[in-house]
């Protein structure tokens, strides 16, 4: 019986679980409770082009675009054609999405998109509507909650395994499988502002690079325009698709800031980050105004619930406070169009993956679509494995290292601050400085608690980032250099 290990319970761990075979020994190895995840908060939609007036060459158009043509062309050909068929069917298994008055598929347009093209379900809950009816369909699959991937199991060029710590107990137990699969989403809380869910700290960047595994694009972080921000503090995502109803960004003399700017409020999410970066630098308070959108808490009832829990007026003031904030890792571990990593045996998918699908700047929508087809390309070839001939296992390190890390508040504050919106080259220099008097290297992954192994994997994660950003000389996508770029050439 072939054994497949998934680290992640998102929608791309979930979907790949529902395509492998039944009669597969299957284990989902997730941080907490199967429903703590990105793709569980997902609110804007999934991006596929079903409507009759459009198709995969215009979504694929608009993909590059936002990209800054960084993307492989060849992976953004698969997402955009492969992607369809796989919503259809998700539509004839009972998927939920979001229909017009005539019962047709109610369409949306986000940012950068050409095309009415996104689809929701449950208004502004997409992302939770479809893991949870992908959840649904898993069966004959072990769920290990509340459990850690700590270390990739690599011998000769090959997984064979990954260690586990059950964070209750803190007891660590070695799995052996034919093939592991990453897919625990990006790094969000590498900055104190974002949009990611509490779990996502980079673990299955971190847990893949100490084995070896080749990354790529990890210069390029996106930060997502509109979080709602009270107090300097941000709670939560305002959807992109709100701008996409007709909602403008301004200032607090309502002053609307996109106004002058190529594609306005829709522009991809780089170029408008930067704006109202800018406008903030500036002494300006920023907003969504939302005076354009009738019926606002029935069209976007999660933001609606957010937003009262939060006693943020908008019902008379029809505006929100919003901030810039991480949103989503366009690099990653480097895999092919099968999911395959540079270790054998080893496959990455959904947002810990890049498979070059999104270039310097993610595409909106298209986070949810890559979990589907990333995940569907993934089963081909693990079916196709032979099954793995386990070697021996190896000892636990005797040598006990102390952990000589900075806290999680100041590595946050640092990496907002030299890896953020903005970057400069001495920023960059300065923050490597700053990490190298840090051992998070050479640290024993089984002899660090919880805390100061997340603290690890950020500076690993923060790293990575800050070396592949130091070879970009120049501004492009989400990376932006502030002494090279100006912004007549933003884009």
């Amino acid at each position: 019986m072939k054994k497949v290990i998934i680290i992640g319970a998102g929608l791309a761990g979930s979907y790949l679980a529902t395509q492998l075979p039944q009669n597969y020994d299957i284990t989902i190895i997730t941080k907490a409770s199967a429903q703590d995840s990105n793709s569980m908060l997902a609110q804007g939609g999934i991006a596929a082009s079903l409507d009759p007036g459009d198709n995969p060459a215009s979504h694929e158009a608009d993909t590059l675009a936002a990209g800054q043509h960084r993307n492989k062309v060849a992976a953004v050909d698969q997402l955009v054609h492969e992607g369809p068929k796989l919503i259809q069917t998700l539509i004839k298994q009972g998927m939920p999405f979001d229909h017009q008055a005539n019962g047709a598929l109610d369409f949306g347009l986000e940012g950068a998109h050409s095309h009415h093209r996104i689809l929701h379900a449950k208004g502004d809950r997409t992302g939770l509507a479809l893991t949870t009816f992908v959840q649904s369909q898993i069966e004959h699959v072990h769920w290990q909650e509340n459990t850690t991937a700590v270390e990739l199991l690599v011998k000769n060029g090959t997984c064979y395994g990954v260690r586990v710590r059950h964070d209750p107990t803190g007891t660590f137990k070695t799995l052996t499988a034919d093939a592991v699969v990453l897919a625990t989403g990006g790094l969000g809380n590498l900055f104190p502002l974002t949009t990611n869910d509490a779990t996502i700290t980079g673990d299955g960047i971190a847990i893949a690079a100490r084995a070896g595994a080749k990354m790529a694009d990890m210069a390029f972080m996106q930060f997502h325009p509109t979080l709602l921000s009270l107090h300097g503090k941000c709670f939560g995502l305002i959807s992109e698709a709100v701008r996409g109803a007709g909602a403008i960004l301004v200032d607090e003399n309502n002053t609307p800031i996109m106004a002058a700017v190529p594609k306005k409020d829709l522009a991809p999410r780089d170029v408008v980050a930067r704006h109202l970066t800018w406008w903030r630098a500036a002494g300006h308070q920023t907003f969504l105004d939302i005076s354009a959108i009738p019926d606002f808490p029935k069209r976007f009832p999660g933001i609606t619930a957010n937003l009262d829990r939060h006693h943020v007026p908008f019902r008379t003031t029809n505006r929100i406070p919003i901030q810039p904030g991480a949103h989503f890792m366009m690099g990653g571990v480097q895999a092919d169009l099968a999911a395959q990593t540079s270790i054998k045996r080893l496959f990455a998918i959904g947002e810990v993956a890049c498979n070059g699908v999104h270039g310097a700047n993610r595409l909106a929508s298209n986070s949810l679509l890559d979990c589907l087809v990333s995940a569907e390309e993934a089963t081909k070839v693990i079916a196709a494995l032979e099954p793995a001939v386990t070697p021996a296992l190896p000892q636990d390190p005797t040598t006990i290292v102390p952990p000589k890390l900075p806290s999680l508040a100041d590595l946050r504050q640092a990496a907002w601050h030299n890896l953020g919106v903005e970057r400069t080259k001495a920023q960059l220099h300065d923050f490597h400085t700053w990490l190298a008097q840090f051992n998070y290297r050479d640290l024993v992954p089984t002899q660090l608690s919880p805390k100061d192994f997340t603290i690890a994997n950020l500076c690993l994660c923060a790293e990575l980032i800050d070396t592949a950003a130091l070879k970009e000389p120049k501004s492009i996508g989400a990376h932006y250099i502030k002494e090279v770029a100006h912004e007549s050439t933003a884009s």
